[in-house]
């Protein structure tokens, strides 16, 4: 059975509330900035900015209220108030996959001047318990990791990590490393390569992770049905194989999103060879030279110094994990 989560009275200025999304989204934004100024990249800077809207649109304002339990937005959580100023801040996000709800805990943020007073954790707890009482089946959240101390305090809550993943860039106009001196041969992708890719895939990007992303994996698939989707979609792609000795060593595709960041999706066996990774995204950033910025994300871990040879910067890696939902029933 799993026990239900406690914690000790914690002596410290002011009180946890629910976020009142009707006044407290400008003062949350202001303290996220506060809290991960350093680490923010341009998409987090526009998720502030965007909270700041909100926070002054009357139409949005109005709209929130009524939709908090079934839209993916950050608009329920828990407030840490002290004398009017909001010092704390945890977000609880609903997601939704074949019928069950998930929650992702995001935003857990305390104002430097009142860290390690136990707030993390009492705005960490107050937001699992709702989520129970909301009959989620399992509560995620992704924390950096170079963060050690918010990772032990997750573990002590009952988290459990389940993957780590690295957000990886390249920027437009810069040049490629130099090519590689190798047998390998990169060629557009044939049809014949898709099980294979899509095998890989999987592993890559694992469905325990795709309420929170979902992959449509038929953007890259091969056929008329889908070719036609793409054209009615207005969906641009480009895969590419690698082979050695008449063997495939990995796949990797594009998609052209229409934004400042096209996303590649890298697809490698099990135990791959670090060769075929750096020789697909060299070839990648020389047929995609005059696009915009790359970004791949992928599983932390042995293909690191492969990405990173290719001219690739790691962004970030987050550490997933996941703790219980509902608790069982008494008998």
């Amino acid at each position: 059975m799993i026990s239900t989560l406690t914690s000790a009275p914690i002596a410290t200025p002011g009180r946890l509330r629910p976020l009142n999304v009707l006044r407290d989204l400008p003062s949350v934004a202001d303290l996220i900035e506060l809290c991960f100024s350093s680490t923010l990249d341009p998409e987090g800077r526009s998720y502030i900015d965007q909270m700041r809207r909100n926070g002054r649109d009357s139409s949005f304002l109005d709209w929130a209220p009524r939709v908090i339990e079934t839209v993916s937005l950050p608009l329920s959580g828990f407030v840490w108030e002290d004398n009017g100023r909001v010092v704390g801040n945890v977000s609880l996000i609903p997601f939704f996959k074949r019928g069950q709800k998930i929650f992702l805990v995001a935003n857990v943020a305390t104002h430097p001047e009142y860290r390690r007073r136990g707030i993390a954790r009492e705005l960490t707890l107050a937001a699992m318990q709702r989520a129970r009482e909301k009959h989620a089946q399992t509560i995620w959240l992704h924390v950096r990791d170079d963060n050690p101390g918010a990772i032990q305090l997750y573990r002590e809550l009952g988290f459990v990590e389940r993957s780590r993943r690295t957000s990886w860039q390249a920027s437009s106009g810069t040049t490629p490393p130099a090519g590689m001196q190798t047998n390998l041969r990169v060629a557009p992708r044939p049809n014949r390569d898709w099980p294979v890719q899509r095998e890989w895939l999987t592993r890559a990007y694992p469905e325990m992770l795709d309420w929170y992303q979902p992959q449509g994996w038929g953007i890259f698939q091969p056929g008329l049905i889908n070719d036609l989707y793409r054209f009615i979609t207005d969906t641009n792609t480009a895969q590419w194989s690698a082979y050695r000795n008449g063997r495939l060593q990995g796949v990797l595709a594009c998609q052209r999103t229409g934004s400042r960041l096209d996303r590649l999706w890298a697809a490698l066996p099990a135990e791959a060879d670090p060769e075929p990774v750096t020789a697909l995204l060299l070839h990648g950033r020389r047929v995609l030279a005059q696009a915009n910025s790359l970004a791949l994300e992928y599983p932390a871990g042995p293909m690191d110094e492969a990405i990173r040879a290719a001219g690739f910067t790691a962004q970030r890696t987050l550490a997933w994990m996941e703790a219980p939902g509902m608790q069982p029933r008494a008998a």
